[in-house]
């Protein structure tokens, strides 16, 4: 299978595992369920101004076969969408990727990762994925982006099926420092190094993270180890300090004495955001929920702020950071 597309089904995953933990095992969805409406929609405060962005897919059963047929029939077309900040109501037009990038270059690289993608190479491009954003830049109005303290409801009208949802966008933490040292586990290894972030957590505010990694210029993923979201509950009003592991495609082959880790000579993009707590319960939960797959594993809700379907709708937060790892 193509690795950009094993990505994209790592990523869609999403909509097969919501299904499958809605229920128990024994009522595991069949064929002959109805779909469900599935949302993956964003809305972001960061350094580029990016409008808010939505894909929207039926909910596939637990051990259907996913390959790019079945994944062309899951998306959703001709939807009505909208986003309202309480003041002012767009409505978002559906539009294939490779139109995208012909009106809006800045649009390219987070939509690809937020589908999972890197650059997409010749004969890629057949993937015809489409997505809901805000082109009212092309009747001579600004786009709707997230500012910070605003909260914003997603509405979602397809066929006789209607689903909504809200976020907020919430404060930006920033971060005291980012630097690295030596390979704790393998000091002999010296051309490998931890990464670490320092920041002060505001007092008496709850607050939800979370952490993505590039390593010089491949895609920008969460950080590894299933673990990519904190709350502030035991470390409130702290300096807080941890290690940053290296974020990876699933799809990568897995070394100990690598994983997570940063080569000298790298220079390191560090991505701090914040959630609100809807949102980071969905990562939560979802990150619980495949970090213990198996036989042994626990049964895990996944949680999902989107009503009358499943899934998310978030706001985010955002700074960029960047390291030069020297030789």
């Amino acid at each position: 299978m193509n690795r950009k597309l094993t990505l994209l089904f790592s990523t869609l995953s999403i909509l097969i595992t919501l299904v499958a933990c809605e229920q128990e095992w024994e009522n595991m969805p069949t064929a002959f369920d109805e779909p469900e409406i599935v949302v993956e929609g964003y809305i972001e405060n960061g350094p580029l101004p990016i409008p808010p962005y939505v894909i929207l897919t039926r909910s596939s059963p637990y051990l259907a076969t996913l390959d790019q047929n079945a994944l062309n029939d899951l998306l959703i077309h001709d939807a009505e969408v909208t986003v309202s900040d309480g003041t002012r109501e767009v409505t978002l037009t559906e539009i294939c990727l490779s139109d995208l990038w012909e009106i809006d270059s800045t649009l390219k690289e987070p939509v690809l990762q937020g589908l999972g993608l890197g650059e997409l190479t010749e004969g890629e491009e057949d993937l015809e994925l489409c997505v809901y954003t805000d082109l009212s830049i092309l009747s001579g109005q600004p786009s709707m982006t997230g500012e910070i303290g605003k909260t914003y409801t997603l509405n979602v009208t397809v066929g006789g099926q209607s689903v909504t949802a809200t976020t907020k966008v919430p404060d930006a933490v920033p971060l005291d420092s980012v630097y690295y040292l030596n390979h704790p586990s393998f000091p002999e290894n010296d051309s490998l190094v931890e990464t670490r972030l320092q920041f002060q957590d505001p007092v008496s505010v709850e607050n939800y993270y979370r952490v993505f990694t590039r390593r010089n210029s491949e895609m920008m993923y969460p950080q590894g180890f299933n673990a990519s979201v904190a709350d502030d509950k035991i470390v409130d009003g702290q300096v807080v300090e941890f290690p940053v592991s290296r974020g990876q495609p699933i799809t990568s082959e897995f070394d100990l004495e690598t994983f997570g880790y940063f080569w000298r000579g790298d220079t390191v993009t560090v991505r701090f955001a914040t959630l609100d707590q809807p949102h980071f319960r969905f990562w939560q939960t979802y990150e619980y929920n495949t970090g213990s797959q198996g036989p042994f594993g626990s049964y895990v809700r996944i949680e999902s702020n989107v009503e009358g379907g499943l899934g998310i709708w978030g706001g985010i937060t955002y700074n960029d950071y960047f390291l030069f790892i020297e030789e």
